[in-house]
């Protein structure tokens, strides 16, 4: 039965016989006393431990709990230790931001202090999101050196982090992406409770939230799959009027031989005009109601369900070439038969139950007739009574594009299959607002400042290069395993490093599921290993 000498437990105070073995003395449990058959008196024992000689305690074997102890004193303790650090998940991000050089584009413009404080926030924030309260706790626990930040530390540094720091970093990493790709541009909203912040205003909130916001518009690279640059603006600033703003920033952070992606929100004549002129490509979707898109759909509606048209999966294309928003460009015309189908039948549910309302209706205010006016005729009397009848040209108006949609481009060379993949590419920027919102929880700002909200957000964008970087390598397992970012970063942080009183490190040995995800960056559970080791 074997014994631990680093456990000790007081001497039972009866129902013990303690007997000579050599070198040491050994304790007995009596579970039975009897005479024997020449009358003597004798027992059964069993023996339950070592007596320690020079503290007196029992050092007690497995038969002792059996005996003597509680459910919870039969667990064995682990040696005495120092700390217990769930490095797993730091581990990864921080090669993650080695293997991108953001660690020494940081320390360049930053210098080396700042910036390792600047990249802990930013891991803290791809672990545990925005809220800085918690920060102290995540160090002692996840940290495996001794670097900390605070709640109070890093509101200093996000003060501290000036434009020209920032700029730096963005002209080495714009540096360091693929020139060649296609860049998707879209905006976000983030509100805020704070009334410090100068550029929170009233705007178009995309949550539907009754708050001030700020503005973030943001270039990520539809071939790296990461972020490349944001600026922020004023909340009540409208999207498709800043745009001309954020592409100033292209000449001066290096930004060429690029072309740009966007949505129909962001299709102005004084946009499309601007990229033109600024000799900067770009495919954007048009809105089908304008003039001029309705009319190229015209051209072109005749054979477009025809087999050589066909460009993806059920989709159809044909081009246009001409001037559109005074550009001489492409009109790329596509059309969906289902989508065209489901569009139609919710048009006619849409006229269905305006149709019901009417017909339950004694009379129309001229606002509620105006309303009801979109599928019908309605003629309203002075007493507010009522006729109606369908509007039948009006609803076969509505109906005749239903399934087209069109993008513009100024790049003759590309096909309507590569137009259509490009734009549809661009959805990866929807999914990093979402994870800007969502996993590093930015849907407030929770500052109360510019100058510590310009920080934070930096160090936001920071985080979400390492959360998509993580997502680049994984999606496919995480697809497999159905797994989010969120259980991958848990499943990491099960890797548990012990540091014992005497400054031995114990690593528990990695799961299969651990050390796939770990392969995907090609590491192994020995640079683990050697990491630990060199702590």
């Amino acid at each position: 039965m074997a014994l631990n000498s680093k456990v000790q437990v007081e001497m039972p105070k009866k129902g013990v016989i303690v007997r000579n073995s050599g070198k040491h003395r050994y304790v007995y449990h009596v579970t039975r006393t009897y005479r024997n058959e020449l009358g003597q008196p004798t027992n059964d024992r069993v023996s339950i431990g070592r007596l320690d000689e020079t503290t007196g305690m029992l050092i007690p074997n497995d038969a002792y709990y059996d005996h003597y102890a509680t459910a919870a004193a039969r667990v064995e303790m682990l040696p005495t230790c120092d700390s217990v650090k769930s490095i797993g998940a730091f581990f990864l991000f921080e090669r993650i931001f080695s293997s991108l050089s953001v660690d020494s584009m940081l320390e360049s413009g930053f210098g080396a202090g700042r910036a390792r404080d600047v990249e802990l926030v930013a891991i803290y924030m791809a672990c545990r999101g925005n809220v800085m309260d918690h920060a102290l706790d995540w160090c002692e626990a996840c940290v495996p050196t001794a670097e900390t930040i605070t709640s109070q530390s890093t509101s200093a540094l996000f003060f501290s982090m000036d434009l020209g720091m920032r700029m730096s970093f963005f002209r080495k990493w714009v540096a360091a992406r693929c020139q060649s790709e296609y860049l998707a541009y879209d905006v976000t909203s983030v509100s805020s409770y704070a009334k410090g912040i100068e550029d929170t205003e009233w705007g178009h909130n995309r949550d539907g939230e009754r708050l001030p916001q700020i503005n973030m518009a943001m270039y990520l690279g539809q071939a790296s799959h990461l972020p490349v640059f944001y600026c922020t603006y004023p909340g009540s600033v409208v999207d498709k009027s800043h745009l001309p703003y954020m592409m100033a920033y292209n000449q001066d952070l290096g930004i060429r031989d690029v072309s740009f992606v966007m949505d129909r929100g962001f299709c102005t004549t004084a946009n499309i005009g601007y990229m033109a002129t600024s000799h900067i490509m770009f495919v954007v979707g048009v809105e089908v109601r304008h003039k001029a898109t309705r009319s190229a759909i015209d051209a072109v509606r005749d054979n477009m369900e025809s087999m050589r048209n066909l460009v993806a999966k059920g989709v159809y294309a044909r081009q246009v070439h001409g001037r559109f928003y005074g550009v001489a460009s492409t009109m790329h015309v596509f059309f969906d038969p289902a989508n065209a189908e489901r569009q139609r039948q919710d048009l006619f549910r849409r006229v269905g139950c305006d149709a019901e309302e009417l017909s339950q209706r004694e009379d129309l205010s001229k606002a509620e007739a105006r309303r009801l006016s979109r599928y019908h005729h309605v003629a309203r009397g002075e007493d507010g009574g009522f006729s109606f009848e369908l509007d039948y040209d009006r609803i076969d108006s509505l109906a005749a594009n239903n399934g087209f949609f069109c993008l513009l481009t100024n790049d003759a060379s590309l096909s309507s299959e590569d137009v259509l993949r490009i734009y549809r590419d661009k959805d990866t920027i929807e999914k990093g607002f979402d994870d800007l919102k969502n996993h590093l929880d930015m849907d407030r700002l929770r500052t109360h400042v510019a100058e510590t909200t310009d920080g934070k957000v930096f160090c936001a964008f920071l985080s979400l290069i390492a959360v998509f970087e993580l997502e680049n390598h994984l999606s496919g397992f995480m697809k497999d395993k159905n797994m989010s970012k969120d259980r991958v970063i848990s499943e990491l942080e099960k890797i548990r490093v012990i540091t014992t009183s005497n400054g031995r490190r114990l690593m528990n040995p990695l799961t299969k599921t651990q050390k796939t995800i770990l392969e995907a960056f090609s590491l192994t559970e020995d640079d683990m290993k050697g990491y630990v080791a060199t702590l």
